[in-house]
């Protein structure tokens, strides 16, 4: 007989006992008369625990709750792997851990398994986790997980162990006292001295939920609320309310002896209400404070009746707590249907990507009007069903807006106060609010029904949402998408924060955003340029090297890697923003075993007749996509003028004749016959030998040429995101016509205006060639051509789009080019945001020869300073190089609203009102295909 170990037999127990039917509180309740899941699964502690926690009694209640709401909303049935420990880590590095019953987080643990598949944990035992000293700061602690219930794509989800453990680089604690009803804390301990991002610490949560703090902020931010008295129970910090704002506040700091002060200060205020106040509400203020308890209507006249009820709950407040006698607010009494009844409505505002507050969801409950209204006792329904019901129909429009513009300024004011918070306040490094629900009800004053804010809850405010996304799936996800966002981009900053990144080349000094952005981040540049070290910009580290002639790129390599080598700098990985260091970062890369762009991909899109030639070649039948060569025409390289007749004759007139390595439209000619071909290869040729004829633009490549095709059609950037050969992210953005006699860029807009399947076709176009020529890992700027055929391929730029686009993007999307450059960098796979565009952006290029003196002047730094929708952004800070002599674009000017209209409309008077629009320059035509 196979003998059972110790450690076996203890697990074989606790399985047993934790099978036992075990009755559940209203936290962890279950209801149902059937169980059509299997419960034989490994719920216990890790091997390596001996005992398992007290509080994991209620386990099985949890893991009950979860696969009924499985089982009746038609997911599939959890899986358990515990037999199958995970051994590799996520490619992405997220390990957003919610620590919880799944009863008040299923939006959010649903939602992160379609955004983060497999990222998004749910951890139902303290035993799952451990807590080791922070390799950040040794004075901090790091959390690791190493069994959670993952959530993947269309909702499955898994048992799983982990061997070795994941780094947690999100945690949402839902294991307090105060939101399990006080069957567990668990989670309180582990939030000490934490280093990772984490919403709603418990010392945020006590002033997110104290009814008193969160009434001043909405007076604050403009939004209404009741006429409030109210009195503070030994309150932690001082509140400082408005001269303006309805809100008296009192400190008591002992129970005994005050029903006087009361009786006084609740007469007083009843005694100043205006006389159409019939009805008064007390309620007590704190985290314990929830579901309507201890919540008492009366009767404006029965004085003696509030004082009581005020007193009275004054006894069962803890140091910290409050109580409000306030005025009651709800739909006037009006003779129809809903006379006798009023609804809460519930605004669910998250923090999103890039701190922007977003209101996500209004939903309703309907009650009783003289009775408590809140979450466990209504149904949800939506704000506009609601409003029919009540006739106001034709109000909802202004009221949604209402609530939508003073929720977000109220999280705005949560996210301004907790930014001045101190560590030891804040609770943890990187604790933060980042999703707030706030109660409104509605009542008339005057002619006009308006929202009056009666209360703020913190992150246990999302269960209404779910109720209602489970109501009407069309809307899943959507109460709590940015939070799930917020979450991802938060990860992706803890995990590269200290990276140490080698940065090839900064380029043009209006690339200093790439530094900035690294700081913000706390990643360590190292970076490698060419100019003295009096001139370096801050970075941790800076190497001054000669890499100019890019025909030794394999030497400087080497040389670069030794100086690395001498000096003991270890890095994550390497990156270049700059296209002409493209294949030297790909060769350091590949020497050190660093994720990068790829040797064979770097090389042949620098050379530009060898993208076409290898995209040409690739004739072969693809199940998913088009044929790759389908995206290319004919191109000749050209050494020499003798080369001309054959390369000409072989592409065709009119044919383009353009520098293999260049950039920025330099030397780019359409020619119309040989003679003018000739006549102006051989100008280039004398003009432009090596790279100090003409800096930045690939000369240290070389200067040989090559002719292609003209191709017909409109031009487009995409912008790519591409990790081990997969599409991360894509984005399309517009180029109006060039200007005549030359290929420079004249106007862009963002989001494209293609039709839906012309995007599907130029994002599939872009990504196909960026894959066949060899690219695998990286962000890269395509430019093509939508011909009447499809997509055709101008060039591809193996690194980032450069000039506005980091900047419109960012914008337009939330996501960070320059971020997910650094991550890609390390090793690290991007996860960004899968949203529609969040605004429209429409703009301009402008050149020295025209506009230098306009956007030297103090009036147009004047107006661009005050116009927050203008974008402005200059190739260099400094415009004193820009003069009459080239025309290179110097700067692009665009607008930014909330329709492609309405920026077209603001871009035009901004042109005409700074004459940017001349007879040379006719900027409406530049801009009349954006539609």
């Amino acid at each position: 007989m196979e003998k059972i170990s110790s450690k076996d037999k203890l697990k074989k127990n606790l399985r047993a006992a934790f099978r036992k039917k075990l009755p559940a509180d209203q936290y962890t309740t279950t209801v149902g008369s059937y169980c059509e899941w299997d419960r034989d699964v490994d719920l216990g502690p890790p091997d390596f625990v001996e005992e398992a926690p007290e509080n994991d009694k209620y386990i099985y209640n949890y893991y009950d709750a979860l696969q009924y709401s499985l089982y009746e909303t038609n997911f599939p049935e959890t899986v358990d792997r515990t037999e199958d420990p995970r051994d590799s880590p996520p490619t992405s590095g997220i390990s957003i851990v919610v620590m919880s019953s799944p009863v008040e987080c299923m939006a959010i643990l649903l939602e992160g398994g379609r955004q983060c598949p497999g990222d998004m944990l749910l951890v139902m035992s303290k035993s799952w986790i451990t807590v080791v000293p922070s390799d950040f700061d040794p004075t901090m602690n790091s959390l690791y997980v190493h069994k959670a219930i993952s959530f993947d794509t269309g909702g499955r989800t898994f048992i799983d162990v982990f061997d070795p453990p994941r780094r947690v680089t999100y945690f949402m604690n839902f294991f307090t006292r105060a939101i399990t009803e006080g069957q567990t804390g668990d989670g309180e301990d582990l939030e000490v001295n934490l280093d990772c991002p984490m919403s709603s610490s418990l010392k945020l949560v006590k002033r997110t939920d104290d009814k008193l703090f969160t009434r001043i902020l909405m007076a604050e931010a403009g939004v209404a609320y009741p006429e409030t008295l109210a009195f503070g129970y030994k309150i932690p910090y001082p509140y400082n309310v408005p001269n303006d704002a309805n809100i008296r506040i009192l400190k008591i700091s002992t129970k005994d002896g005050v029903d006087n002060v009361i009786q006084e200060e609740v007469l007083s205020f009843l005694n100043r209400l205006d006389d159409g106040v019939d009805r008064i509400v007390v309620k007590p203020s704190g985290i314990k404070w929830h579901g309507s308890m201890g919540v008492s209507f009366h009767n404006r006249m029965d004085s003696k009746g509030i004082c009581d009820a005020a007193i009275l709950l004054l006894q069962a407040l803890d140091p910290g707590d409050g109580l409000l006698v306030e005025v009651f607010c709800g739909p006037c009494e009006e003779d129809n249907a809903m006379k006798d009844y009023s609804f809460r409505l519930r605004a669910n505002v998250c923090r999103g990507p890039g701190d922007v507050p977003c209101t996500t969801t209004l939903i309703c409950g309907v009650g009783k009007k003289n009775e408590p209204i809140n979450g466990d006792n209504t149904v949800p329904q939506s704000l506009q069903t609601t409003m029919i019901q009540w006739g106001l129909a034709d109000e909802t429009e202004r009221i949604v807006e209402t609530i939508k513009i003073g929720s977000e300024k109220l999280l705005q004011r949560v996210i301004n106060h907790e930014n001045t918070l101190t560590l030891a306040e804040r609770g943890c490094i990187g604790g933060q609010t980042d999703v707030i629900g706030i109660d409104y009800f509605l009542s008339k004053r005057g002619e006009n029904y308006i929202p009056y804010g009666i209360e703020v809850n913190s992150h246990d405010c999302t269960i209404n949402c779910q109720l209602y996304e489970f109501i009407n799936p069309s809307q899943t996800g959507k109460s709590v998408a940015p939070l799930v966002e917020t979450m991802i981009e938060r990860s992706q900053k803890f995990m590269v924060q200290g990276k140490v990144v080698l940065v090839l080349n900064l380029g043009v000094s209006s690339k200093k955003f790439i530094l900035d952005a690294a700081i913000r981040d706390n990643i360590r540049v190292i970076l490698v340029d060419t100019f003295p070290e009096e001139m370096a910009p801050k970075v941790s580290k800076y190497i001054r090297y000669d890499f100019l002639d890019h025909t030794r790129d394999e030497d400087h390599a080497q040389n670069i890697i030794e100086i690395l080598q001498k000096r003991e700098i270890v890095i994550d990985g390497c990156v270049t923003f700059w296209e002409d260091c493209g294949p030297l970062a790909a060769i350091i890369n590949d020497k050190m075993g660093l994720m990068g762009a790829g040797v064979d991909g770097a090389k042949n899109a620098k050379k530009k007749s060898k993208t076409h030639q290898t995209l040409y070649s690739r004739t072969g039948d693809i199940p998913h996509f088009p044929r790759t060569h389908l995206y290319t025409e004919k191109c000749i390289h050209v050494e020499k003028s003798e080369d001309l007749p054959s390369a000409v004759a072989d592409i065709g007139l009119p044919c383009v004749l353009k520098l293999e390595y260049g950039s920025s439209a330099v030397g780019v000619k359409l020619c119309h016959d040989l003679e003018e071909c000739t006549k102006y290869f051989n100008t280039l040729q004398d003009q432009l030998t090596c790279e100090s004829d003409f800096p930045g633009i690939g000369l240290g490549h070389g200067n040989s040429m090559m002719v292609m095709k003209c191709l017909k059609g409109t031009e487009h950037d995409v912008d790519l995101v591409i990790y081990k050969r997969k599409l991360i992210a894509a984005f399309v953005s517009d180029n109006g016509p060039t200007r005549p006699g030359s290929f420079t860029e004249t106007a862009a807009c963002m989001p494209s205006c293609l039709r839906p399947d012309k995007i599907g076709q130029i994002i599939t176009a872009a990504y196909q060639c960026c894959t066949e020529v060899g690219l695998i890992n990286g962000v890269f700027n395509v430019e093509m051509k939508m011909s009447p055929t499809g997509p055709k391929l101008i060039e591809i730029n193996a690194r980032m789009g450069g000039f506005y686009n980091r900047h419109w993007i960012l914008k337009c999307y939330g996501v960070d080019m320059v971020r997910c450059a650094f991550l890609i960098a390390c090793g690290i796979k991007p996860v960004p945001p899968k949203e529609k565009p969040a605004c429209h952006i429409m703009g301009v290029m402008c050149v020295p020869s025209l506009h230098a003196e306009v956007f030297k002047s103090q009036i147009w730094k004047e107006t661009f300073q005050n116009a927050p929708d203008i974008i402005y952004t200059p190739i260099e800070e400094d415009l004193s190089h820009a003069t009459s002599e080239t025309e290179e674009p110097m700067c692009n000017i665009a607008v930014c609203t909330a329709s492609r209209a309405l920026s077209k409309e603001k871009l035009l008077k901004i042109c005409d009102a700074f004459k940017v629009t001349t007879e040379e320059y006719d900027v409406p035509h530049y801009v009349s295909e954006f539609n």
